[in-house]
């Protein structure tokens, strides 16, 4: 099925451009009445040109005639083709039949009209106009789906054509056998003006046909170009929905992990609480409170750190590393962690479980990604840099590819079939906490990835600093 008869389908109230259709059908064929001032104004062009011997009459009256049996045959055209279009007819013909059947039709109403009004029509030139137009329709119809713009291309046609009618170069294969058409050239002969004629001709004729090849296919290429905006709008608006599912499934694993970070700090609390049924001295009942008070105080912290994303402490780097290490998978076999921290550590500034939590994705990027070794190999280095920290992953896993690397920093982009929400996450997290992320790797070779945060005294200096240029 052709894509036009695909989009007619859709089209609804047939029963408008079905009476459409007949109603240009009648005009058509009724035009040459409706027009008869305008053919005696062509015989008297005619006169004048003979009278005064000016050849430029003989050009008025050739693109007057013209441009009276290019609107009639557009009309008559256009009016066929909605009229089959939609029709029941339609349904059951083959897209051939439809060519035949359309080219029959409009030849039989030039016919028909010629003998009811006694007017003489060009078969040559009408019959090769309409051959050229109905494969521009038939090109440009299932494209943009549009008669108007079939009917613009249409009257170029027409209009293009009937200029040959017109050039006594042509009459001998019958083209201009009518009455005005022949009257034309025979004065073209008596003034000299056969040159001229057909020089005309075909200076209409070439760009008038080319004007309809050049405009059917502006058209078919707009179509294109609008319908490949709304499937690239429909595809963002699928893609934009997936990121925001992506990013629901993301928070969604991070109020995972909240809760699982909440929950050592609960049976801690729920352990001490049944043991101070059990305590006998006042000491261990101060002791088990103090460990209950510290708990509940991580918890809250925890909460805190969560709920409130701009909320940071000043802690030290190994607290935080120490935290981090305790999320990881130490126990898979496969999986090798190499962590070395320097003891000499500046405090930071951070807000410590979304920092922990942007860390450890980066951690999560090295575990899955593949790796063509034995085990996975993953160095974590922790050591001072200036003005603060340094966190170095470093895995031998399969690399990114140079081309990749551009776009990791993507929403939804990923090389490892996730959600690609990870990196751009923890580098949100990295630079709310005033840090830095940079990330480089050789393919087959591995990934190193670098994250700076400033030392908690540099970071109040900044802001000491900010604060006085204000």
């Amino acid at each position: 099925m052709m894509a036009s008869e695909i989009k007619m389908s859709k089209i609804k109230h047939p029963k408008i451009f079905l009476t459409t259709g007949i109603f240009l059908i009648g005009l058509g064929l009724l035009f040459p009445v409706f027009s008869q001032f305008v053919w005696f104004n062509i015989i008297r062009t005619l006169r004048e040109a003979i009278n005064t011997g000016d050849s430029g009459h003989l050009i008025l009256a050739s693109a007057t005639i013209n441009f009276l049996y290019a609107i009639q045959s557009t009309l008559i055209f256009m009016g066929t083709m909605l009229v089959i279009f939609h029709s029941k007819l339609r349904s059951s013909l083959k897209q051939f039949d439809i060519f035949l059947v359309s080219l029959t039709s409009i030849i039989f109403l030039h016919w028909t009209n010629s003998l009811i009004f006694e007017l003489p029509w060009e078969p040559i030139s009408t019959i090769l106009a309409l051959l050229i137009t109905l494969f521009l329709f038939e090109k440009l119809f299932g494209e943009t789906n549009s008669f108007i713009q079939v009917f613009i291309v249409s009257i170029q046609v027409f209009f293009a054509f009937h200029w040959l009618n017109i050039m006594p170069l042509f009459s001998s294969y019958r083209f201009g056998q009518s009455d005005l058409h022949y009257s034309i050239k025979i004065a073209g002969i008596y003034l000299n003006a056969v040159a001229v004629l057909n020089f005309t001709g075909f200076a209409f004729f070439l760009p008038f046909i080319i004007s309809a090849f050049i405009t059917a296919t502006l058209f078919i290429s707009y179509s294109r170009n609008i319908h490949m905006m709304r499937e690239n709008y429909e595809k963002e608006g699928e893609i934009r929905d997936m990121r925001m599912k992506a990013l629901e499934d993301r928070v969604y694993q991070e109020v995972k992990s909240l809760v699982h970070d909440l929950k050592t700090p609960l049976v801690t609390i729920r352990g001490l609480n049944s043991l101070m049924f059990s305590a006998n001295g006042q000491g261990k009942l101060e002791e088990y409170s103090e460990r209950i008070e510290n708990s509940v105080a991580k918890m809250s912290e925890m909460i805190s750190s969560f709920l409130y994303e701009s909320s940071r402490q000043k802690l030290k780097a190994s607290e935080l590393i120490s935290y981090i290490r305790a999320q990881l998978p130490l126990e898979d076999e496969r999986i090798r962690f190499v962590i070395s921290v320097d003891e000499e550590l500046p405090d930071i500034y951070v807000n410590k479980i979304r920092t922990a939590r942007a860390v450890i994705n980066i951690l999560e990027n090295a575990i899955i990604v593949p790796c063509r070794h034995s085990y996975k190999l993953i160095n974590v280095s922790v050591k001072p840099a200036e003005k603060g920290i340094e966190i170095i992953v470093q895995d031998n896993g399969i690399g990114i590819k140079e081309s990749d690397l551009q776009r990791i920093w993507e929403v939804g982009y990923s090389t490892n079939n996730t959600s690609g929400l990870g990196l751009p996450f923890a580098r949100n997290i990295i630079e709310d906490n005033e840090g830095t992320i940079d990330i480089k790797s050789r393919e087959n070779v591995g990934t190193t990835v670098t994250i700076f945060f400033p030392k908690a005294d540099s970071l109040k200096l900044q802001t000491i600093e900010s604060r006085e240029l204000r």
